[in-house]
Order: C-alpha cells, then structure tokens, then sequence
C-alpha cells in the first residue's frame, strides 16, 4: 500500500509539474521566447523594453538627459535629475539589463535625440558571463539596434520554474478575460511610487562563485563610451554602481572568489570612466539600512534613488 502510495504520488507530482512548467511556457507572462499559444492581447507584466521604446518613439518632448540601468534603476525620479541639471530627462532602464542592452538602448536613443548627460548605473551581474542576456531583448523593438544576437538560454530560464512565473502566467489570464492591463510605468519612462514597507531587507544574492568576469561586456562598455564621445555636444556619460545593502555587501566580501572579482569590477569602471564613475557597493548603505531605502538587498526605494541622485550630481 505504501509503496502505491509513493509512485502514486511521484507520478501526480511529475505531472502537475510537467502541466504547469508547459502551461508558463505556453503563456510566456515575460515575452522570453515570443511564444502567445491564446492569442493574448496583452501579457500584463511590464515590459520596460517594449513599452519604453514606443513611449520614446511618441514622445514629442526634447530630452536632453537619460538614465540606464536595470531593474534596480526603475525608482529613479527624472524630476530629480530635471531639478539638479535643468535638463528634460527620460527614465530607460529596463529588467535584468546587461551592456549590450545599453548599446542597444544608446544607438535607439541617438536616432532621435542628441544627449547631454547618460547616467549609468550597473548592477555587479551585468559583468558576469554566466548571468545571461535577457531574451526579452530580443523580442523588443531593440533588437534593430543590435549588429548580433549572442546565443540565450531559451526555454530554460531559470525564472520559468518558479512560482513567481506562474503566479504571472494566471494573471495573464486573468487580465485578458476579465480586466485591463496596468502599466507601472508613468511619464517620461518614470516607475509608479511605492510606498516603504516596513519589514526586514531580504538578502537577494543573483552573483555566486561562478561569476566569471566578462572581457566581451567589457569591450560592449568601451564602445558605449565611444558613442557617446562622438556626439556633436560629446555627451557626459556618468556610471555608478547600484546600490547594494550592507548584508548583501558583506556577503559579497565574505566570498573569497567574489571578493577578488568585486575589486576588479570596480576598477576596470574607474580606469574607463575615471572621474565619472561613482561607487556605491561599499559602507555608503550603511546609514540607509532600512526598509525606508531597501525595497530588497539590491532594489533601492525611491527615497534612496534621490539621495543617490544628489550625491551624483551635486
């Protein structure tokens, strides 16, 4: 009876696991693999590359200014860049971003306008080799400013096994039979405010011991830079690093790999944007270690955003 039991169970396990890994694939909630089996009209999730390549290509607004950067990048204000520059500012960071995302994003952002100031910032992964290029960049309108497409991960990214995924993949559904789609992002590529909630900073750690740091990104980094030098107003372009809580910090620095190739981040920045390269994964959380600055270890709130702001071009 036991023994039913188990391979009763094992077999029911394996196959609500095979329905629901299929059932994400089929939904595709992050538009990874350009795969729609229902005909959604939309995918409800945001989508900063897609949705902020059209509101660029709309937008009648002369912008003078430009933030890049990932995720982590979303929550800050361009009202605040607008405030300390005098110069109109788009927000174009987008998920889970790597350099080539940011040449694909610069050449876009030089067919339209001719920039004085690109602030940069770069999460530590965005140099590691083994954090791959996000396929969600090849399914946007981007992917005509790219001059090659580096190989994915297809079908296996690792966030289509798990709940998160999944969660999003009925939302889908439910968005599409029986509401609207929201969108986060607000005027001039501006992410929704959100307001601090108090609870512990969770340690998100997306950088192990297998980083192996990436010459290629490197030599991506380069060429960005040269863009932006043969501008006829030879745009600033300032790069800092995200910021990172003192737990995620200390994490790092505890890793004997990581540590070393944390070092070598950061200098290879500073040899190429030398006075115009700011670091923040160092004791600056110290004093702001708190849900009131930390949506999570390495997503600051827009509270710290600003603060980061100030510091950068005051």
């Amino acid at each position: 009876m036991t023994m039913k039991y188990i391979k009763t169970f094992t077999f029911s396990s394996v196959l609500f696991s095979l329905f629901f890994v299929s059932l994400i694939i089929a939904v595709d909630p992050y538009e990874k693999l350009g795969i729609n089996l229902f005909g959604f009209k939309t995918k409800a999730v945001a989508q900063g590359r897609e949705n902020k390549f059209h509101m660029l290509e709309r937008s009648k607004k002369n912008y003078q200014a430009f933030i890049l950067g990932s995720s982590a990048a979303h929550r800050y204000p361009t009202q605040k860049v607008e405030e300390l520059t005098g110069l109109h500012t788009f927000n174009y960071s987008v998920q889970h971003a790597t350099p080539i995302d940011f040449l694909a994003i610069s050449r876009h952002i030089l067919s339209k306008y001719t920039p004085k100031l690109i602030l940069l910032q770069l999460d530590f992964s965005a140099l590691d080799k083994n954090f791959h290029i996000d396929n969600r960049l090849f399914n946007s309108p981007l992917k005509l400013y790219l001059k090659d497409q580096p190989k994915t991960k297809g079908i296996f990214e690792n966030n289509y096994f798990t709940l998160e995924a999944l969660i999003d993949s009925l939302r889908v559904f439910q968005v599409n039979l029986f509401g609207k789609a929201r969108h986060v992002y607000l005027e001039n590529g501006n992410y929704k405010y959100e307001k601090p909630v108090d609870k512990p900073i969770i340690v998100y750690q997306d950088t192990n011991s297998h980083y192996k740091f990436s010459k290629k990104r490197m030599l991506d980094l380069i060429e960005l830079k040269k863009l932006y030098q043969e501008t006829k107003t030879k745009t600033k372009i300032i790069v800092f690093t995200a910021p990172l809580s003192v737990e995620h910090v200390n994490k790092i620095q505890k890793d004997p790999v990581l540590s070393k190739i944390h070092i070598k981040f950061k200098k290879e920045l500073r040899n190429l944007f030398s006075n115009n390269f700011y670091d923040f994964q160092n004791d600056f959380s110290r004093r702001y270690n708190s849900y009131l600055y930390f949506r999570n270890s390495n997503h600051p709130t827009q509270e710290l955003s600003t603060i980061v702001l100030e510091k950068i071009l005051q």
